[in-house]
């Protein structure tokens, strides 16, 4: 939808209400966020497409989807980092102005990553963002991702819930904790993600866990 206009969509030939249709808004401080090194005040602005078929798309939008109807279970990261992805790809794929995209490589640099690592194990029991991580290491979210990905081969947000999930391993050592508290000092906004998440990366449940101690 371009800026400015308002839009319909109809559906010939099918039913409706048997259709699934997803609608998503990015605001320009998404794209902003994904090129920090864009003019700022310049607009990033992607060519109108209607009527494509676009897998890539599709797969970023079922994510958004699963994250939500699951709960959020790593915050805002994942959604965060999914919405930083569509950015990027709308603008190689669809932008008006070419991006300079610099391939990152080697990693993020071990003062860099442990300042990240410190951060996220300070901050585990709190609603962390890819933009305060991108921040700490000094850099944009995009190349952040990638540097991250690229030095423990794995995404900043699988790595804060194995870590969310490894602190609340520890705390149902202690018979004192509850299995809700362990699930809230380790980050999560319910017991039932934390019990999903928990048997998913463990084997077991938080319970059966504890028994078997």
């Amino acid at each position: 939808m371009s800026r400015g206009t308002q839009d319909a969509v109809s559906y010939a030939g099918s039913d409706p209400e048997a259709m699934q249709r997803m609608f998503l808004t990015l605001e320009p401080r998404i794209f902003q966020g994904a090129f920090p090194e864009a003019d700022p005040g310049e607009d990033l602005e992607v060519i109108d497409q209607w009527g494509i078929d676009d897998r890539q798309i599709e797969y970023i939008l079922r994510a958004l989807e699963a994250d939500l109807e699951a709960g959020f279970p790593a915050g805002g990261l994942f959604g965060e980092s999914l919405l930083t992805s569509l950015a990027v790809y709308l603008q190689r794929r669809y932008g008006v102005k070419a991006i300079v995209d610099v391939k990152p490589r080697n990693g993020l640099p071990k003062t860099r990553l442990n300042r990240v690592i410190e951060f996220i194990e300070e901050h585990l029991d709190q609603d962390i963002t890819l933009a305060a991580l991108a921040e700490t290491a000094g850099m944009g979210p995009h190349y952040f991702s990638e540097l991250f990905k690229q030095s423990l081969r794995i995404s900043p947000h699988q790595y804060v819930l194995r870590r969310r999930i490894e602190r609340g391993r520890k705390l149902l050592h202690n018979p004192s904790v509850s299995v809700l508290e362990a699930a809230v000092r380790s980050g999560f906004s319910d017991q039932s993600h934390f019990t999903k998440l928990f048997r998913r990366i463990v084997g077991v449940t938080p319970s059966k866990y504890r028994s078997i101690l």
